[in-house]
């Protein structure tokens, strides 16, 4: 078995082949921020 799966405490092999996301930033809306600031238990 070459490749180790990957356990809770992250030991385990990495694939080296594996891209890395670009790094672009995220750009929150106003809409965003509502969605996140609501409270979920809240009946409306």
């Amino acid at each position: 078995m070459k490749q180790k799966p990957i356990h809770y405490d992250g030991s385990g092999q990495v694939a080296e082949n594996v891209e890395t996301p670009v790094d672009e930033p995220l750009e929150v809306t106003d809409e965003m921020r509502k969605n996140i600031s609501a409270n979920p238990y809240e009946i409306k």
